[in-house]
Formats: structure tokens, sequence, C-alpha cells
């Protein structure tokens, strides 16, 4: 299984659940693709390990698009951004890149991009749905 995961919405905000769930997949043989806009930086990582997420690959969004010299800038937080419609569709093509069997993040802007079954999580795991459909 290749499972893929957002940080912001979702690994931070139930990080007891996914440290046990990619714990076990990875000890497991399977993937586990942490997905992320946030640069790929040594305090991303640490962020990951605090959360005691186990991972077998890292994406970052804005570390990828500012290796291909994609025009982004920088908010007052530090936040990168870019073209929306491009971010948007940079993770849906990674998971579709690296054959992803499912994808959980916490946003819907990604339903009309993704091919790739993607689950919507929400705090209350019985709202969840699975590519836009209840």
């Amino acid at each position: 299984m290749k499972l893929g995961l957002d940080i912001h919405g979702v690994l931070d905000k139930e990080p007891r659940i996914f440290s046990i769930l990619s714990e076990l997949l990875v000890k497991s043989g399977h993937e586990v693709h942490v997905i992320t806009g946030e640069e790929d930086t040594e305090l991303l990582r640490g962020k990951l390990t605090a959360l005691r997420i186990h991972y077998t690959h890292l994406f970052s969004i804005a570390s990828y698009h500012k290796s291909l010299g994609t025009k982004m800038w920088y908010d007052e937080n530090g936040n990168p951004w870019m073209d929306q419609e491009m971010w948007d569709v940079t993770k849906s093509w990674y998971c579709n890149k690296n054959k992803i069997d499912l994808h959980i993040d916490d946003s819907t802007v990604y339903g009309k991009y993704f091919k790739t079954p993607y689950l919507l999580f929400t705090k209350e795991l019985k709202n969840g749905r699975i590519n836009g459909t209840s």
C-alpha cells in the first residue's frame, strides 16, 4: 500500500492516530508519503519527528517548485505562495506519478484534479468523505 498524508490539518490534528498508523504501515513494508506545501527543511523534519510520524517519502510542493524555478513569493509568516491552480495540481500530480493508493487531506480543493482516491479528513472522522462523496 502507498498512503499519502498531509501535515497541516491532518497529521498535526491527530498525531497519536497517525503515529500508530504510519509506524504499522512502514514496519509492514508499505510506503507512507508525507505530502506538504511547507518547504523541506530540518525544521519540517523535526516537526514530523516530534509528532512521531513514520514515513518513507517526503514531498514538499514549495521545494519542488523552487527547484524548478517556479515564480514564488513568501508572506510575512514565511509561507510560500504561487499560482493557486499550479499549487493544487502539484499534489495530485505527485500522487498520480507515485501511484498513491489513498491520500488523506483536510482540503476539498483537490477534488477536481485528483484521480487518486482521497479521504477528506475532519476532526470528526465520521464526517470524512472519499473523493468528495458522502
